[in-house]
């Protein structure tokens, strides 16, 4: 067995908790520096990622060195994962628990800039699908616009459905109104992303409609929804919370720079 299938399979037995180590595994493993500890019974995963790996990191932390990102069954296996941390280096820290944070208190001194609710359906829950929902697996370039004003890039769009992302939209004839596209976190977790509606067509539920559409396409696929929102974006919390998802975890980024 491999290392990148022991560390894959040690992250899938909590998917939604290690959603973000699961995507950047699954998209650029190649480029990371994966630590794998076992001692008995118990593991320990560390993953160091360049800081200019990943746009989103790249753009929002420009002065960062490495991404750092890590699970562990236990916090015996914490000292020897603290050994491979990088030396004077500047680390952006995005930790899923709270216990991890305190762990790394004594050696770093952090500073928390944002953090990240990744929603999803509980077991069992099912969705209705909108029929006025139009639904494509092929890259509608009207929907362009919309993306990408959510800083998507049009590389990342690309890729998405190269790797058999789907769109949910609702048009007006041929404009578009809401959209969104569902895309591959890692084997499981596929993500609803670039949700936008025009500004003309706001405040009238179609965004709901629109992601309520997208969940139950994503569970008919046989895959898990996530739905990733800041902190701060009160509107998509809503959204999120007024269709039925439910936080799954809450992904803290911190600097020690």
């Amino acid at each position: 067995m491999s290392h990148y299938t022991t560390i894959m399979e040690r992250l899938r037995q909590n998917p939604l908790k290690n959603v973000t180590l699961l995507k950047m595994m699954t998209a650029y493993h190649t480029q990371i520096d994966c630590v794998l500890i076992e001692q008995k019974e118990e593991w320990g995963v560390l993953l160091l990622m360049p800081a200019t790996t990943f746009g989103y990191d790249h753009r929002t932390y420009p002065e960062a060195d490495t991404v750092v990102l890590m699970d562990y069954s236990s916090p015996e296996v914490f000292p020897a994962l603290l050994k491979r941390l990088p030396k004077d280096a500047n680390l952006v820290f995005k930790l899923q628990e709270d216990a991890y944070r305190q762990a790394l208190e004594p050696y770093f001194t952090l500073r928390r800039v944002r953090s990240l609710y990744s929603y999803s359906s509980a077991e069992g829950q099912r969705f209705s699908a909108d029929e006025a929902c139009t639904v494509s697996e092929a890259i509608d370039e009207r929907l362009l616009p919309l993306w990408m004003a959510n800083d998507y890039s049009l590389e990342e769009i690309t890729q998405y459905f190269e790797d058999g992302a789907f769109a949910v939209t609702l048009f007006d004839g041929d404009t578009p109104l809401s959209t969104c596209m569902v895309y591959r976190n890692e084997e499981r977790i596929w993500e609803i992303g670039g949700v936008r509606t025009i500004e003309a067509a706001r405040q009238r539920g179609l965004a709901q409609r629109v992601v309520r559409t997208a969940v139950f396409h994503t569970q008919k696929r046989g895959y898990i929804p996530r739905y990733q929102v800041l902190e701060n974006n009160l509107a998509s919390i809503r959204l999120a919370e007024s269709i039925g998802l439910t936080r799954a975890v809450t992904l803290e980024h911190w600097l020690n720079y």
